[in-house]
């Protein structure tokens, strides 16, 4: 498998995965692992796109990926470039409160 996207949320990691060969069979499940160094942390899901979850928001983590299906499970990934889960804030922009409290 190829990881194609990796984004980041509050303490979690989102790993896009693709497969060119399966081996003439369907993927029934997909696999990242996401690791700090000391640490392997790992999410499963049957779509392409799996959630890692109970990190450390402001930690490097690094995530490989595996795919599953009726032949195995396929070799790890290339390890994705490194990537910083943080918070992300929503709701109104400061700018547009500040306005309103004039």
């Amino acid at each position: 498998p190829q990881i194609t996207n990796i984004d980041y949320g509050d303490e979690e990691i989102y790993v896009s995965v693709s497969v060119s060969n399966n081996g003439g069979s369907a993927i029934s499940s997909y696999t990242a692992t996401c690791a700090d160094g000391t640490t392997d942390y790992t999410g499963t899901s049957v779509t392409s796109r799996v959630t890692v979850s109970g990190l450390t928001n402001g930690v490097v983590y690094t995530c490989s990926a595996t795919a599953t299906n009726a032949n195995g499970t396929s070799t790890a990934s290339a390890p994705s470039a490194p990537v910083t889960p943080e918070y992300i804030p929503g709701g109104l922009p400061v700018w547009l409160l500040y306005e309103a409290a004039k």
